[in-house]
């Protein structure tokens, strides 16, 4: 299954790196690089970059990882990856953006509530699986320093999720196999940018 997740991400993701690294040539002088804090809050890593297409759109590409258990009781890992196109109305990173975004990644979950009630049940239950979507999202960048700035975003979309149904939080054998559909809150950020 981690194969097929690989090449699933790397052919949704693809149109993406290529757009970043043919347009690095003309406005590399304000890539970007950034960490959403709300995943660090909750013990991922993250990372991201962003390049401008001109001055008026740009590219943001950023994922997360968390590999390790969360304890004996309870598991909590995941690897996602996101890719969002930007329109700015006014400056390229600066002020409002909005723009369609992709996301895909793996999870397992035991023991643990998630965000606005999704896969409701996880705590007596463990749950492997995979997630694919997409939405709108808009936020706003604020300079702070002259290479720095501050970020927050929102996006609403879709989510497919099929996971397998384990017997309990971290063990157990397989119950079941099911697939979500998720339309709500699909992306979130607060964000540290340093831009160069």
């Amino acid at each position: 299954m981690k194969v097929f997740m690989l090449k699933r991400t790397i052919t949704i993701l693809f149109p993406f790196l290529f757009l970043l690294i043919g347009s690095t040539a003309s406005y590399a002088q304000h890539l970007a690089v950034n960490n959403n804090l709300l995943f660090d809050a909750a013990g991922a890593l993250s990372a991201g970059v962003e390049i401008p297409f001109s001055k008026k759109s740009s590219m943001d590409v950023y994922g997360s990882i968390r590999p390790w258990k969360r304890g004996d009781t309870s598991v909590h890992k995941h690897w996602t990856a996101q890719a969002q196109y930007r329109i700015w109305p006014c400056q390229v990173m600066n002020g409002f953006f909005y723009g369609p975004y992709c996301h895909v990644g793996e999870f397992n979950l035991g023991n643990h509530d998630l965000f606005l009630g999704l896969l409701n049940g996880l705590k007596p239950n463990r749950y492997e699986g995979w997630l694919v979507g997409g939405g709108i999202g808009c936020g706003y960048e604020y300079p702070i320093e002259k290479h720095w700035n501050i970020g927050a975003e929102i996006g609403i979309g879709y989510t497919y999720i099929n996971a397998k149904k384990y017997d309990c939080e971290v063990c157990g054998r397989q119950r079941d196999e099911e697939s979500y559909h998720y339309l709500g809150v699909s992306r979130l950020g607060l964000s540290i940018i340093y831009v160069f």
